[in-house]
């Protein structure tokens, strides 16, 4: 059943990538299979056993391809967009829903395809010629790790875990499918990136040792240093969201030395990240979809000129701002009353600082550019619409839930 479930949005994609059909019937198609997957899946919880852990990774990647695919207007890249979102919603299911050589052969596809991708540009630079390496090198773990040894398998889930779940230098095939995934489409890679990026971690956690934990931690410090410059430096919304992404992923990778049983805090964390930061980026998709621009800053005063979409990004920001504060709050709920063990308190809170502090500068500074300042008087400025409204609502309720009740 979990196999059939990932097939049919795969096929279905796969076949409107060499189809002529209306955009109109793909959207409608498109929503009606994620209803008819959701009903699938829930008709698979109760037959048979799975882990609630996985059952919520795949609800976020259900719920941001349902989102990502309403919000999409019309135009002329929406076609390729539908396709795009339910291939990759199928090979995402495909890799956390099944196990084995499933999982495996469904993770390499999802890594052909962006590798396929970036194949087809004209011109390779070096940094796109280091990512395919990052690919292939992915690739080839992934399918030998299934005859491996115990040992060899951990390492090789390390290195998939650290790339869907990114830390630098591992980040460039994140930070590059960000870039140039088209329109709503952005926001959806986030989500199922992450989402797989969590099931990896989940995986090999346990085969964590001391050493490798507090080698990960100072990884993560100095992955959120980087990403938070970057950040802090960008004009391009998707860079903008990918580098903040990458800067509070690296919470999740400093934590594991402090707070036990990931299931129960990591994951319900990394799920508010991913719909939180997919949900900036599908606000900021709205803007390009209108206006075809990508940097940010060229629309300013949107409170006053497009109060929806103004309002939005206020609530999306302050949601970001308080990111940190999550995966304490649910690592405390788990932890034993009496704690013996090192957790490394200077380096916690130096990772919580730069994090915290980095992201309070750059995500304030965006804010700045776009929701205040003076409007534009040769712009004709056009609000969100109800299906876009609805879109991001979803995702930050789908949010709140997850990192307060779940």
């Amino acid at each position: 059943m979990p196999f059939i479930l990932s097939l049919i949005p795969l096929i279905l994609g796969i076949i409107w990538k060499f189809s002529n059909s209306s955009s109109t019937i793909r959207k409608g198609i498109g929503l009606a299979v994620i209803g008819a997957l959701a009903g699938g899946l829930i008709y698979v919880r109760f037959a048979v056993e799975m882990e609630p852990s996985v059952l919520f990774l795949v609800s976020a990647i259900l719920l941001s391809g349902f989102c990502s695919l309403l919000s999409q207007e019309d135009s002329q890249q929406a076609p390729d967009i539908y396709a795009s979102i339910m291939i990759v919603l199928g090979l995402g299911l495909g890799v956390i829903l099944n196990e084995a050589i499933l999982d495996r052969i469904f993770l390499c596809g999802l890594l052909g395809y962006i590798a396929t991708s970036l194949n087809r540009e004209q011109q390779k630079t070096f940094r796109t010629k280091i990512i395919l390496l990052h690919i292939v090198l992915a690739i080839t773990l992934s399918l030998s790790s299934i005859f491996m040894g115990e040992t060899s398998q951990m390492l090789a889930g390390l290195f998939l875990a650290l790339t869907f779940l990114p830390l630098a230098p591992f980040h460039l095939p994140f930070v590059k499918t960000i870039k140039d995934a088209k329109e709503t489409l952005s926001s959806f890679w986030i989500v199922v990136w992450l989402m797989i990026g969590l099931d990896e971690l989940k995986t090999i956690y346990s085969f964590l040792t001391d050493e490798m934990l507090f080698i990960l931690s100072l990884l993560a410090i100095l992955s959120a240093i980087y990403a938070s410059l970057v950040a802090l430096g960008q004009k391009v919304n998707s860079l903008f969201v990918a580098s903040a992404t990458l800067a509070h992923s690296a919470l999740i990778w400093g934590l594991l030395q402090v707070f036990p049983s990931f299931s129960k805090w990591g994951i319900p964390f990394g799920i508010t990240l991913a719909l939180v930061l997919g949900g900036l980026s599908l606000a900021f998709s709205f803007v390009q979809i209108r206006y075809g621009w990508k940097t940010i800053g060229n629309l300013p005063g949107l409170l006053s000129t497009m109060p929806r979409l103004g309002v939005v990004l206020v609530l999306l920001v302050c949601f970001a701002l308080f990111l940190p504060l999550f995966p304490a709050y649910l690592g405390l709920g788990v932890m034993p009353t009496i704690e013996t063990k090192d957790v490394g308190v200077v380096m916690t809170s130096l990772l919580f600082s730069v994090v915290w502090l980095g992201g309070s500068w750059y995500f304030i500074k965006m804010l700045h550019q776009t929701a205040f300042g003076e409007a534009r008087t040769d712009i004709p400025y056009s609000d969100l619409g109800p299906k876009e409204v609805f879109s991001i609502s979803v995702l930050i309720l789908a949010a709140t839930y997850s990192g307060i009740i779940f």
